[in-house]
């Protein structure tokens, strides 16, 4: 969708293609552009003449002769087009402007989100869609009216930037690219941001669209200002677009999730998540101690779930059975669960058949028990977290890291004829070393239980921390 600076970018190209120019006649091709009043549109600005466009945040504003005023949202893709009149319209026509220089202007809208208002010098200010918009980010020399406003505002800080009223002028990428500036978790409630971090934000924007605008904003997958027009901003994102790479401060990855239904590129080092719920997941390689971790968030009273209990409650299910012995052609007069780990010992291959048959519903599970608690914190142990590829569903994940001589040692204890099976089956599925730049917080249990717990006691206070706003944010 285009933003601020890409709208500056269309005023600009805009601007001298129409002015002075006046309009012969006009076809709507799509009503609902012109919320279905295309006779009245017609006849309102035919005969007409261009004379200046501004803008307030991403509303296009087209100032014509006889004090009228043009309203226009250009949405997800809408573009203005000159052509000459012998050329055909552009095969996303909405709206057609005849020129009297023997040009004509296309409204070009693929999805036909765009909007066009009729309105006049004295009232287009008062319209409700300009009227509800806050200022732009360059008017703002005070943010104490921002953070009055949001005092009691539980929506997370993304959402209540991208609903124009607080500041007008974000959408989806700017506010990614400022809150990552900004060091801010987008889920971060509003109410939470303090006075200092508000005047971050706004120094960002300014800093942001402005870099932007000199760019020409953004050309997103298929959105450009115009034809053959194409911003050059895009390739200076440092969030936006940029899941799974690296952080550019922190070398972490960058993580994606949905902030009410928008796709959201942040880094877990730099944009720490305050408030509650906080979403944690446990890792680690196999007998490392991931259940006594988990145990000790049992203690605390807050929501636990273990991935290999799931698992072991997905097996008993005879529909499940039933697909697994199908799909992997599984034999045997043992148990279910012993039939398919000689299965899968004998056919390594077919491990991954079974893994997209599982993690789905590990997953589904997952987020099912997160959904119905209440708990600050919500715990999962996940030890193939990443070959699940299932770390964005948290905000933080704790490491539990082992030696191997000691990591071999449990695994004796437990089971030794199984033990070395379950090593290698592990350590190729786990990828707990390739990504130790994903996780949040390392344990490290070579030592005793006790040690173990004071660690993840340790652990559990700092999380506990973050979600009370009036702590030192340098704390955690």
């Amino acid at each position: 969708m285009p933003e601020l600076p890409e709208v500056e970018t269309v005023k600009k190209v805009l601007l001298p293609i129409i002015k002075d120019r006046k309009i012969l006649s006009i076809e709507v091709l799509r009503k609902s552009i012109v919320n279905g009043l295309d006779k009245e549109f017609i006849s309102f600005f035919k005969n007409e003449t261009f004379l200046n466009i501004t803008r307030r945040g991403k509303f296009l504003l087209i100032h014509l002769s006889n004090d009228k005023v043009l309203i226009s949202h250009l949405r997800m893709e809408g573009k203005y087009i000159e052509l000459l009149e012998s050329e055909e319209n552009t095969k996303y026509a909405r709206v057609v402007f005849h020129l009297d220089n023997g040009h004509k202007l296309c409204y070009d809208d693929s999805r036909s989100f765009g909007r066009m208002i009729m309105s006049n010098e004295k009232n287009y200010l008062k319209e409700k869609e300009i009227a509800k918009l806050g200022p732009e980010p360059f008017e703002v020399d005070d943010v104490s009216n921002l953070v009055k406003q949001c005092n009691k505002m539980s929506l997370p800080i993304k959402t209540a930037l991208l609903t124009q009223t607080l500041i007008t002028g974000l959408g989806n990428i700017y506010v990614d690219e400022v809150l990552f500036a900004s060091k801010i978790h987008p889920l971060t409630p509003a109410k939470f941001i303090t006075k200092d971090e508000w005047e971050t934000i706004i120094k960002e924007s300014k800093r942001i669209l402005t870099e932007a605008i000199k760019a020409g904003g953004s050309t997103i997958k298929s959105y450009h200002p115009g034809k053959d027009i194409s911003g050059e901003f895009q390739t200076k994102l440092l969030a936006y677009g940029r899941k799974g790479e690296k952080c550019v401060s922190r070398h972490a990855f960058m993580r994606f999730i949905a902030v009410n239904g928008r796709g959201t590129t942040y880094c877990p080092k730099c944009q720490i998540k305050l408030g509650a719920p906080i979403k944690i997941a446990i890792v680690g390689k196999i007998a490392s101690g991931k259940s006594t971790v988990l145990d000790e968030f049992t203690k605390g009273g807050y929501c636990t779930i273990s991935s290999d209990e799931i698992v072991h409650k997905i097996y008993e299910k005879i529909d499940v059975q039933n697909l697994i012995n199908k799909r992997l052609k599984v034999k045997g007069e043992k148990s279910f669960v012993d039939n398919l780990r000689d299965h899968i010992q004998k056919h390594p291959a077919d491990l991954e058949k079974l893994e997209k048959i599982v993690h789905p519903l590990v997953k589904k599970e997952i987020e099912s028990t997160f959904k119905n608690s209440k708990s600050p914190l919500l715990v999962a142990e996940v030890p193939l977290l990443f070959k699940a590829k299932m770390q964005d569903m948290f905000d933080v994940i704790i490491g539990v890291d082992i030696d191997e001589k000691i990591q071999i040692e449990r695994l004796n204890l437990r089971d030794k004829e199984k033990s070395a099976f379950l090593k290698r089956i592990n350590d190729e599925n786990n990828l707990f070393e390739e990504h130790k730049l994903d996780l949040d917080f390392i344990v490290n249990n070579n030592d005793t239980l006790s040690i173990l717990r004071k660690d993840t006691k340790a652990i559990i206070d700092k999380l506990l921390s973050r979600l009370n706003p009036l702590l030192d944010r340098t704390s955690i």
